[in-house]
């Protein structure tokens, strides 16, 4: 990958001092460009490029859908450049409004965006896998009292000492995790138990009922602001770019799909949401968490289109209750 050697060095010592893959799928892999708080999601195939742009514009789209919301906990990467190496063809999104927020961060104010045109040409990828591939805002690396938290008390004795403290965290509030030798340090799980006990040792972090909140409120922006089913999105936290605090991002939008948010029924938004477990709370009725999701989603939801919202989280709670009876569904 070609970067200017102006470049600054990465503020955090876990950031790689030369271009560098962070995390890989089944689709993409993603890299990580020194000193820039940015990330470039590679296609595997070089047949992929429709998908890989589908997947920008679709990012595009529901930043639109939810950079208004000012107090939103999740907040959505900026898609800042789509390339096609067989083509050499580079497009950028429209201009954002001066006005838009680009986020939440726990221990500072909310800040907003300055309007600039992205600093990339067809050089830029020339070291990159010749494949699709398009830049966004990378969530940033945890801060490091907070991540060298997390291994001390979190990871096995065992990798303690062998294996770096972890760059960003799932939040899996619908599943209890079990201990595992196992340590995925690009992106480790914390389940609401784990949750708390962060939580308990730093107050700056949000609680896990507004996480819960949070994580509704961010769905319904996706389902009826944007038109999309969220298949497969992940809700993570990580650290904000030049500061000490956090920041919350969903991430990951190649598998959604759109939808006809006016008519016909919700099932395909049931199934999305269960394929996407256990980041939500589960829904039932009654539990604290899922009446924060719950809570959130509600508030989010255009008037207009409360009935079809209401439809889903019914049909979510009734999908629940017959696992509960029926497991194998």
């Amino acid at each position: 990958m070609a970067i200017s050697s102006s470049l600054t060095d990465c503020e955090n010592s876990q950031e790689p001092t030369i271009p560098t893959r962070i995390g890989a799928g089944s689709f993409a892999a993603v890299f990580a460009s020194p000193g820039r708080t940015i990330a470039i999601k590679v296609a595997h195939a070089p047949d992929h490029t429709a998908q890989v742009e589908w997947e920008f514009t679709s990012l595009q789209a529901v930043l639109a859908a939810t950079q208004n919301d000012n107090d939103a906990l999740f907040i959505v990467p900026r898609p800042l450049a789509f390339y096609d190496p067989q083509s050499q063809r580079l497009v950028f999104p429209p201009p954002p409004r001066p006005s838009s927020p680009i986020g939440h961060e726990a221990t500072a104010s909310r800040r907003r965006h300055t309007p600039r045109q992205p600093p990339f040409t067809p050089d830029f990828f020339s070291n990159l896998p010749p494949r699709p591939c398009y830049v966004m805002d990378r969530a940033s690396p945890l801060p490091p009292h907070i991540a060298n938290r997390i291994r001390m008390h979190f990871y096995p004795e065992s990798a303690v000492g062998s294996v770096p403290p972890p760059l960003i965290c799932r939040l899996y509030l619908g599943k209890e995790l079990r201990p595992s030798a196992f340590v995925n340090p690009v992106n480790f799980p914390l389940d609401a138990a784990r949750y708390d006990l962060l939580r308990d040792w730093d107050e700056d972090v949000p609680s896990k009922d507004e996480v819960a909140e949070g994580m509704g409120e961010m769905l319904a922006l996706i389902h009826w602001q944007a038109g999309y089913d969220a298949r497969d999105v992940e809700f993570v936290m990580s650290g904000a770019p030049k500061s000490t605090g956090l920041r919350f991002y969903v991430i990951d939008f190649n598998q959604m799909r759109a939808f006809d948010r006016d008519e016909g029924d919700v099932s395909e938004l049931v199934d999305a949401f269960f394929v996407n477990d256990p980041y939500y709370p589960r829904p039932i009725p009654g539990d604290a968490l899922y009446d924060s999701f719950k809570r959130g989603y509600v508030r989010a939801c255009p008037e207009d289109r409360r009935t079809r919202a209401d439809l889903f989280l019914q049909a979510i709670e009734a999908r629940e209750e017959e696992k509960h009876h029926n497991p194998e569904v």
